[in-house]
Parts: structure tokens; C-alpha cells; sequence
């Protein structure tokens, strides 16, 4: 896997609100914490390989379907 990106928005002083977001191909980790004088944190880890659950009309395809 060759193509991981690293994004940065916000301050580098501790207080100041900051965010940075690591992606690839297969996986999105967000990080925020720009709410409350950079005192409330919220994060996010998805597999975009399965993002928010299985392809169940695509499973039926593959297994009933086939040509």
C-alpha cells in the first residue's frame, strides 16, 4: 500500500483548535478537537473496505447469480 495521506488543519499550540485526518485506499482516521478552546475531542475510524457494514445485496449476486 503505497498511498497513505496525511492532512493537518489548525494550530501547533496546545489550547488552539487542530484537526488531522490519515487516509488510504482501506482506512479514514479523523481526528478534531476545535470545539471548546481545543478542550473536546472527536474521532472517526472507518474500514472503507466494509464501510458501515457488509454489501448484502452484493453477497446475493455474487452467490445467486451467477453467470
Amino acid at each position: 500500500m503505497n498511498q497513505l495521506s496525511f492532512a493537518w488543519a489548525g494550530s501547533l499550540v496546545p489550547g488552539k483548535g487542530h484537526y488531522y485526518r490519515i487516509q488510504s485506499p482501506v482506512i479514514l482516521i479523523e481526528y478534531d478537537n476545535t470545539q471548546n478552546n481545543a478542550n473536546h475531542v472527536h474521532t472517526a475510524v472507518r474500514d472503507l473496505t466494509n464501510d458501515f457494514g457488509r454489501d448484502l445485496l452484493k453477497e446475493h449476486y455474487n452467490e445467486s447469480h451467477k453467470n
